[in-house]
């Protein structure tokens, strides 16, 4: 049997017929599916529910999807107008940025989907650490005692949160990135790879921390910093999180 956890709760199906189905396609779908077999669990499915990225760097979902036909049946592309629950399946969102949140919404709107916590058997988890759903850890990271990361954060490889520290809702954490202890991030924070946060900080909504900065003191929110010591670059255009009250009906 294999348990998954869904936020508070933890169901127990058999391998053979627990199947991952992502939400949204992303150039990390392959990460997601990867992470999927490695816990046993059979990569069904990919729900598009944006056209697909057509850059000239990006790889297509079909090519994707057809490399694990060296492993298993390869996943299924399905349209969103298409897509309908059923038995036996746990969902994950596919995109990374802080607009997913758009996409969770309208998924607790129409189906009340139980995301399920997808974290590489090769990561280490403290026990005293809380993962809430909808969030993915990569291989290789570590997340330390009292650690709080809450819905739909994606940790990518070779992370390490230190102790007591806590992810707001819809972060992004990219590869061989440290974050210190004590230390608070917003909700939609994005931290670039390999970028170092010393302990005791706070990161307001939707702040951008660059690739390889260096920060050493509290960032407000809706900025982007970068480099060593991380410094002010410009405001973040379009935040998906806004402070304060919320507007009269």
């Amino acid at each position: 049997m294999l348990e998954v956890g869904l936020g508070s709760v933890a169901i127990q199906v058999s391998p053979e017929k627990l199947r991952l189905v992502i939400i949204g396609a992303s150039n990390i779908v392959s990460d997601l599916f990867d992470c999927a077999l490695a816990n046993h669990l059979i990569p069904s499915k990919v729900v598009l529910h944006l056209p697909e990225d057509g850059g000239e760097r990006s790889i297509p979902l079909a090519v994707r999807t057809a490399q694990f036909t060296l492993v298993c049946p390869p996943p299924v592309i399905e349209q969103f107008s298409e897509f309908q629950p059923a038995p036996g399946e746990v969902y994950l969102l596919g995109p990374t940025t802080p607009t997913r949140a758009v996409l969770a919404a309208e998924l607790r709107r129409r189906f009340d989907l139980p995301f399920c916590t997808l974290v590489h058997p090769t990561a280490y988890v403290s026990l005293l650490a809380k993962i809430g759903p909808g969030s993915f850890v990569g291989a290789n990271s570590v997340i330390a005692p009292g650690a709080l990361i809450e819905e739909h954060v994606f940790i990518n490889r070779g992370v390490t949160i230190g102790h007591d520290t806590r992810i707001g809702a819809f972060s992004r954490i990219q590869p061989g990135s440290n974050l210190g202890s004590l230390s608070k991030l917003g909700r939609g924070v994005t931290v670039g790879i390999g970028a170092t946060l010393v302990e005791r900080l706070v990161i307001g909504d939707n702040a951008v921390i660059g690739a390889g900065s260096t920060v050493l003191d509290d960032v407000p929110e809706n900025v982007v910093v970068v480099g060593t010591p991380a410094r002010f670059l410009r405001s973040v255009t379009n935040p998906v999180f806004r402070s304060g009250p919320p507007p009269p009906k």
